[in-house]
């Protein structure tokens, strides 16, 4: 949870905090279920995630020459060229990435995502602990919301007011309000899934009785009062960040959410309007907050849209496709964008680097080719099936509500991931896998004492 607030755990420090924390949880965890007989459950999509790791790992470590020339040929002639005008002879052994320090790291960062959750996966084992992960994403994209729209109404040039930053467009910790706002993206789909589903429990199993609301835990009346008002305040913390591709996201994934709810019928019908009144409400948060930002952020985006040849991404996206075809099968090592652009580059003249190509797919396809590529989607495509399972199979409509949340945040992430590049945003993607978690649990922990707690509270009140 605190992943979002070490500046999106994007820098190597951050990153090595978490790796190293989740490593450590884990081999805690597995000396206890060692210990008890409990045995190590394997999330979802495992084999896809393994593969694309064991190929990374692949292009970091060094290989015959041979086979580099095999699999990239144009990676075999850099070599040699930089061989010849350092006056030695050519390495019979080097790495497919151009640069395997850069690739390495981004290796450490998708395994320690991968780690975590395998941790998260076995951990979440009851519904209170479902609740409790649920609640706490909501609260900590809520408190960093807040933050972000105090620490920009008093911006002083420094995150954290200490911190200066010389470049970029900051909100909250993050250096770029983009990647705030796909996290903030995830993890509304999440809690408006939670909140229908409780709804739809309260209504089926429980009337209204003052004496009642008295005697519930802190938890819960935080849940019946604050929630909404939280995922509001988030929504309208989107809607200011000024990311567009935030922005068409979130409103993307809250029609699929409301398209279902419609296709249902009558029983769907109170998941529509909540949806409904939900987009309205956010509108009207961000038009109170900062209209300015929404009404510049939503005037880019449709300028954009009505003439192509203003967008630097359609010109970033041909020269990428360039340089792809210089490493079509192999890619030039995963996080070695900015090396290897600069082999085709003329777009964006200056000084100033390219870092990435404004797109996790035109990047993944650059750096890890097309087997690269090709194990991200078989992965995409096996979380979205289980998703759909899940929905599918979903016994009770309040099941069927978070398992429908945690859907859409995957597939919001999946979306914003065209237009947007966020894959060296460690915190982000720790919330994906925490929606893959929600996604595939809620079967076997939501209902697991659906209406014993209610019943208990009701008996204590008489």
């Amino acid at each position: 949870m605190l992943a979002p607030w070490l500046f999106g755990s994007v820098e190597p420090w951050a990153q090595a905090a978490v790796f190293s924390a989740t490593v450590l949880i884990l081999s805690v965890w597995m000396v206890r279920a060692s210990a008890t007989g409990r045995p190590l459950d394997l999330p979802p999509g495992w084999i896809p995630a393994v593969c694309f790791l064991v190929w990374v790992g692949f292009q970091a470590m060094p290989i015959p020459s041979g086979l580099v020339a095999l699999l990239s040929p144009e990676r075999l002639r850099l070599e040699q060229q930089a061989a010849h005008l350092l006056g030695i002879s050519s390495p019979k052994w080097f790495a497919l990435s151009v640069d395997p320090g850069l690739t390495r790291r981004y290796l450490w960062e998708f395994g320690g995502i991968g780690l975590y959750a395998l941790l998260l996966w076995n951990v979440i084992a009851n519904r209170n602990q479902f609740r409790r992960l649920l609640l706490a994403i909501i609260a900590n994209g809520a408190a960093l919301t807040l933050f972000a729209l105090i620490q920009r109404a008093t911006w002083k040039g420094a995150i954290y007011w200490v911190r200066p930053i010389y470049a970029g467009d900051p909100f909250g910790p993050y250096v770029n309000r983009t990647h705030m706002g796909g996290l903030l993206l995830l993890i509304i789909p999440m809690g408006l899934g939670f909140l229908l589903a409780e709804a739809t429990r309260r209504r089926n199993g429980e009337r209204f009785d003052w004496r009642i609301w008295v005697r519930l835990p802190p938890e819960e009346l935080f849940e019946r009062l604050l929630l909404p008002l939280l995922l509001l305040i988030m929504a309208g913390g989107v809607l200011t960040s000024k990311s567009r591709g935030a922005m068409t996201s979130l409103l993307l994934a809250l029609s699929l959410m409301a398209l279902w709810y419609a296709s249902r019928g009558k029983e769907g019908r109170s998941g529509f309007l909540g949806i409904a009144a939900f987009l309205i409400a956010g509108l009207a948060m961000a038009l109170w907050v900062a209209a300015d930002l929404f009404f510049g952020a939503t005037e880019r985006l449709v300028t954009e849209a009505m003439d192509t040849k203003e967008s630097g991404r359609l010109a970033l996206w041909s020269e990428a496709r360039d340089l792809w075809r210089r490493f079509p099968l192999a890619g030039s090592g995963l996080g070695t964008f900015e090396p290897a652009f600069g082999l085709v580059r003329t777009v964006f003249p200056g000084n100033h680097a390219v870092t990435h190509a404004e797109s996790n797919y035109v990047q993944l396809l650059c750096d890890t080719g097309v087997l690269g590529l090709g194990l991200t989607l078989w992965l995409m495509s096996a979380l979205l099936t289980v998703g759909w399972r899940a929905l599918a199979q979903a016994r009770r409509h309040s099941q069927e509500r978070i398992v429908l949340g945690a859907l859409v945040a995957v597939v919001g992430a999946c979306l914003q991931g065209v237009a947007n590049f966020d894959l060296s945003i460690m915190a982000n993607w720790l919330y994906v896998a925490a929606a893959v978690v929600v996604m595939g649990k809620a079967e076997r922990v939501w209902m697991g004492s659906r209406d014993r707690d209610t019943q208990e509270r009701q008996q204590a009140a008489y």
